[in-house]
């Protein structure tokens, strides 16, 4: 034999060697990375997603003047100049902004000025020491007073304890026996719901505006953990309650962002559904994981411009699953739909950047004999500040469907 053709043997001999170590290396790298970054990425998705926050005020916008029917603002919130009508908030009043009349140069805009509570702000320019900072919301009223509806603070008993609602009446005095029993959103309050009370007291509906577990002031879910219905639906089902025993018969569930999950949780896990009409739901976060991932699908690895693959997110929701018991497939409610047998309105922004508008077609496509679904231009929970006069009628004539 030749010590070439020994050679050859040893060459490829070495070669495998070179190519297992090769390998195992990838094999590590690779499991470091989805191992050390999905515990990493758990993490950030439970202080991000899963651990209650109250909300807070951004006092972005400035002042720079106003009349008796403009307000003129500036400042980092993009929403200044965005169309539709918004609230504005500050240390002892409340405004809302209407259409936008002027975008100038510098940046600043002049909206129409719609005076809601208190004397309205004013300053003389961003130099001014003593200029107002605003905080700009999308929730258009800061109390039921705003509406100038009857209203007053009530106490409803849930499995966890007292919890605190608004009861909103409307004008009439005649006896109603329709209830409709509001559910904000994920790291919301009750104002989020205010917008929609105007058209449920023209049809003639009490609504009840409640808190429940892990809200500012209610007792905390003993997870310590948002469940995105699993647990929160026993609060409904406490003000369902309460609505039964003031006297309702008929009772709607109305639903925002997160708040639809917990109504729909309600429907599945509810002895007794009956009373129950039917459901509005506004931008629902009926399928948490979609939402993880299309806010994963934006980000970066820490450090690098790298986006974050969607495999890493599927494994931290994983670990998540693990360390947490999130229950991914239980809070898909999307998956079950077709199970309901209510009808169901749903309003959907196709600007929402929280929750996909996937979600709400996916909803409607999964039981279309009940489920009517607008879609508007709106962001998350805005469609009625875009078009208010639509919103309004759009749950006035589903009521009508539904209650006569």
């Amino acid at each position: 034999m030749t010590a070439t053709m020994m050679e050859q043997p040893l060459a490829t001999s070495r070669w495998k060697r070179r190519a297992k170590y090769a390998a195992i290396g990838i094999g590590v790298v690779v499991l470091v990375f989805y191992g050390a970054g999905g515990w990493y990425f758990s993490g950030l998705l439970r202080s991000d997603g899963l651990q209650p926050e109250s909300p807070s005020r951004d006092f972005d916008v400035v002042v720079l003047g106003l009349d008796e029917s403009t307000i003129t603002l500036a400042g980092a919130d993009e929403a200044i100049s965005k169309p539709g009508r918004y609230g504005l908030w500050w240390e002892g009043g409340y405004v809302q902004v209407g259409d936008v009349v002027e975008v100038r140069a510098d940046g600043s805009v002049v909206r129409e000025l719609i005076p809601i509570d208190g004397s309205p702000p004013i300053s003389t320019g961003l130099d001014d020491p003593d200029r107002v900072e605003v905080d700009l919301e999308s929730y258009a009223y800061g109390h039921p007073d705003h509406l100038g509806l009857p209203s007053s603070d009530v106490t409803y008993q849930s499995p966890l304890g007292d919890m605190p609602a608004w009861l909103v009446t409307p004008v009439s005095e005649q006896a109603v026996d329709t209830w409709a029993i509001h559910v904000h959103g994920w790291r919301a309050d009750r104002r989020e719901t205010l917008r929609a009370l105007p058209a449920f007291a023209a049809a003639g509906v009490t609504s009840l505006v409640i808190d429940y577990r892990n809200d500012a002031g209610a007792p905390a879910d003993p997870t310590g953990h948002y469940r995105f219905g699993r647990s929160e639906w026993q609060d409904v089902q406490g003000a369902i309650d309460y609505a039964t025993a003031k006297g309702a018969r008929r009772i709607l569930l109305v639903g925002y962002s997160t708040g639809a999950a917990a109504v729909m949780a309600t429907m599945e896990q509810a002895a007794d559904v009956d009373p129950i009409v039917g459901l509005v739901f506004d931008s629902p976060n009926v399928d948490f994981g979609r939402a993880v991932k299309t806010e994963a699908a934006r980000r970066t690895i820490p450090g690098t411009p790298i986006p974050i693959p969607n495999s890493l997110t599927v494994v931290a929701m994983t670990i998540a699953d693990w360390r947490w018991d999130v229950a991914w497939d239980q809070i898909n409610y999307v998956s079950r739909a077709g199970d309901t047998d209510i009808p169901m309105l749903v309003f959907q922004g196709s600007a929402d950047e929280t929750v996909p508008p996937s979600v709400a077609r996916d909803l409607a496509a999964a039981n279309p004999a009940r489920v009517g679904l607008v879609e508007t231009t709106a962001g998350h929970v805005e469609s009625w500040n875009v078009d208010p006069d639509a919103y309004e009628t759009r749950i006035r004539d589903f009521l009508v469907e539904v209650i006569g």
